[in-house]
């Protein structure tokens, strides 16, 4: 059984929300800020910004593996794609990341390229973990809770891989969101297929 927020007795933040800096939030949902993971040891300066903010040696290779599949298999002058923690506005008062977005060139003909978040739903995003702090949050919450704002937005499919699982989950709207093992090939896009265990063990990514 899930337990409900009622249940959990939320930590309390080690200081007043307004002291924290703005750099220390990863994410803003329906207003709330979402910190790094790491942000309390960069408050009583056990750690450096730089070093909470970076995503793990697993992680980074995962995520250049699928890129570098998916570039190897779909047109480039028909899709672009984004990546390095790419910002989504999705609407007044949250502000997500992002992995992996694929757009549709045609998607982003019309928009000016300037210093702030994409206003346009990607077609696909691909997350691998978060790097969210889930000391505030319900890990089940969080990552729900986003992706159906992902899909809200127009997204048209949402991939998340979990690496202490070894799960992916593949959520599409108004269709039932699947889970998965690694080693199951998913549907990215017509007529693209990516089995993880396959494309780690090509790439000599050892887990």
């Amino acid at each position: 059984m899930v337990a409900t927020r009622s249940q959990i007795r939320k930590k309390r933040l080690p200081v007043k929300a307004k002291d924290i800096p703005p750099y220390l939030i990863y994410e803003v949902m329906d207003g709330k800020p979402i910190y790094y993971e790491g942000f309390k040891e960069v408050l009583t300066k056990e750690k450096t910004f730089e070093e909470i903010m970076g995503s793990s040696r697993l992680q980074t290779r995962i995520i250049m593996a699928i890129i570098s599949y998916i570039l190897k298999n779909i047109s480039e002058e028909v899709y672009e794609i984004v990546t390095n923690e790419f910002g989504l506005h999705i609407g007044q008062g949250s502000n997500l990341s992002g992995d992996i977005g694929i757009y549709e060139i045609t998607q982003l003909e019309d928009s000016i390229d300037e210093d702030k978040y994409f206003n346009i739903p990607p077609k696909i995003m691909i997350e691998i973990d978060t790097q969210a702090n889930m000391d505030y949050v319900l890990d089940n919450d969080y990552f729900h809770k986003k992706t159906q704002k992902l899909l809200d937005f127009g997204v048209e499919k949402v991939i998340w891989y979990y690496t202490n699982s070894k799960k992916v989950m593949v959520a599409e709207k108004d269709k039932s969101w699947t889970i998965d093992d690694w080693d199951k090939n998913i549907k990215v896009m017509p007529d693209l297929n990516l089995c993880l265990t396959d494309l780690m063990a090509k790439k000599g990514i050892i887990i």
